[in-house]
């Protein structure tokens, strides 16, 4: 594995934004599924001990319900979805880079990510208001989160999911 990420997937986003994912953002054409990410990159390496790490982390948060409600913009016109509630997310992020600190959010450059399921990145404004004006119609979307996931890019440069860890009961 070169890359990795631990990401929660949104396959309830996938009739909504796959198309505009598949045009508007290099990751889903590479393969990755709609998904909020918890930690980018990851370790290249994930032995046993690496997961046992993790399935300790996923087991301490409840399954939880979340609604995509809302869009929502970063700089560079990254269009996203805005999950409801936030805090589940934020809390694995926090966990995930605490027990590993050598894999910093986005490689430090963004201390504090923002959870969001991304349908466009790096597209103008004119067409950042194009999609919101499509998407926001199929609105809201509401999933189950009841793993985390483990997925890496293979030398062909496809991302593929490797393994997930169930995440605590029910809340």
């Amino acid at each position: 594995m070169d890359e990795t990420a631990l990401v929660v997937i949104v396959p309830e986003a996938e009739p909504l934004v796959a198309a505009h994912r598949l045009r508007h953002d290099p990751a889903a054409a590479a393969g990755v599924p709609a998904h909020v990410t918890v930690l980018y990159p990851f370790r290249s390496v994930v032995d046993d001990a690496v997961a046992a790490v993790i399935g300790t982390i996923a087991s301490g948060v409840a399954a939880f319900d979340v609604t995509f409600a809302r869009l929502g913009r970063f700089p560079g016109e990254v269009v996203h979805l805005v999950p409801d509630p936030a805090e589940p997310f934020v809390r694995l992020t926090a966990e995930t880079s605490a027990s590993f600190p050598d894999c910093p959010p986005y490689g430090g450059t963004i201390p504090d990510p923002v959870p969001h399921l991304t349908v466009a990145d790096g597209v103008d404004v004119t067409l950042a208001a194009a999609l919101e004006a499509a998407v926001r119609p199929g609105l809201p979307i509401t999933s189950r989160v009841d793993r985390l996931t483990l997925i890496a890019q293979d030398p062909d440069g496809r991302w593929n999911v490797v393994r997930h860890w169930p995440l605590g009961g029910d809340a």
